[in-house]
């Protein structure tokens, strides 16, 4: 992926914000590291890309979203129980939702469909979006170094890192299999007491 990332350059690095996230920025980052592409202008690509999947998912929820809905009578309750809580928690989930691996883009879809006004949403997404990227860009800029050093290290060891866990593995499902489990004596008191 570094590769493809320093071919493609910065738009590399938005287009990877926007189909991928957080593995594509580390790889960018790595890119940084190996000298092809500046630190600064990677983080405003991935922040870029990052803002345009997320108004993309939220502006077709709210456009689309409702439609959906229509369809479905049996979500109506679900939805409206939904909105509540949107409504309580807007803030720290607007704030947070970047960071929720996984929430990417079920969130900001909710956002769209929800009564969340559009100005709210650009405010705080574009200050969770400016925290994520600083978070994960300074971060992972530092994790990668440490990274190569663990990969190397790995790349030196890993056969008897492998041999030790496999061995550790066996030895505590032998020892689990002596001591957890009762050996079958062939004697069913349960069986006689029904009979």
């Amino acid at each position: 992926m570094t590769e493809w990332l320093a071919s493609l350059g910065y738009l590399g690095a938005l287009l990877g914000a926007v189909f991928e996230g957080e593995i594509s920025f580390l790889a960018a980052l790595q890119t940084v590291r190996l000298g092809y592409l500046n630190f600064y202008y990677v983080l405003l690509s991935v922040f870029v890309g990052a803002q345009a999947i997320d108004w993309f998912i939220f502006l077709a929820a709210r456009r689309g979203g409702m439609a959906v809905l229509e369809r479905r009578p049996g979500l109506r309750g679900k939805v409206r129980r939904m909105n509540n809580l949107l409504e309580r928690r807007s803030t720290l989930l607007l704030l947070s939702y970047r960071f929720l691996y996984g929430f990417r883009v079920v969130l900001p879809t909710l956002f769209g469909i929800s009564s969340i006004t559009i100005r709210r949403f650009a405010l705080l997404s574009f200050i969770s979006t400016m925290l994520w990227v600083a978070a994960i860009g300074y971060g992972g800029y530092f994790f990668t170094s440490y990274l190569e050093t663990f990969l190397a290290w790995v790349e030196q060891y890993a056969f008897w890192v492998v041999s030790a866990l496999l061995l550790l593995l066996t030895a505590g499902w032998l020892s689990w299999h002596k001591w957890a489990i009762p050996p079958d004596r062939g004697e069913h008191p349960q069986k006689e007491q029904w009979a």
